[in-house]
């Protein structure tokens, strides 16, 4: 059984994903902020984690550094779901490692699944495309 650890302060979207990931047979651990995440994320030893981008006591980025700073951790596919508007969020939760950024406000449970399963898989997105943080390192 695949695990997701999904890091989310919104009780709702977290309700969402919870029930939606365990509906197709998911092992799902919850963390209500940043903090908490990083607690859980040894032990539960996720397969990818779903982290919202900004939440209270660490943000996302501050656990995209910290997590990709142990080797453990360093390929583990993290899906970044965010309403923030301001792209230069998105390019520093690119730049901190997130495997994908997706926009809350055009969240699609059918096209989430998919992508999850995919970057399980493979480390890629449905489609065969190579991750934003692919991308981002052929640049470099």
């Amino acid at each position: 059984m695949k695990k997701v650890l999904i890091i989310e302060d919104d009780p709702i979207m977290r309700h969402v994903c919870q029930r939606l990931l365990g509906d197709h047979g998911f092992a799902i651990e919850l963390a209500t902020d940043g903090l908490n995440g990083l607690e859980r994320l040894s032990a539960f030893q996720p397969d990818v984690v779903l982290l919202d981008l900004m939440m209270p006591k660490t943000s996302g980025i501050e656990v995209l550094k910290r997590l990709r700073a142990q080797e453990q951790f360093r390929n583990l596919p993290v899906i970044v779901f965010t309403n923030a508007c301001v792209p230069i969020l998105v390019e520093q939760a690119v730049g901190a490692g997130a495997t994908h950024v997706l926009d809350k406000s055009k969240f699609n449970p059918v096209a989430s699944m998919e992508l999850l399963r995919s970057v399980i898989d493979t480390g890629r997105d449905a489609h065969g495309s190579i991750s934003l943080t692919e991308r981002l390192e052929r640049l470099h």
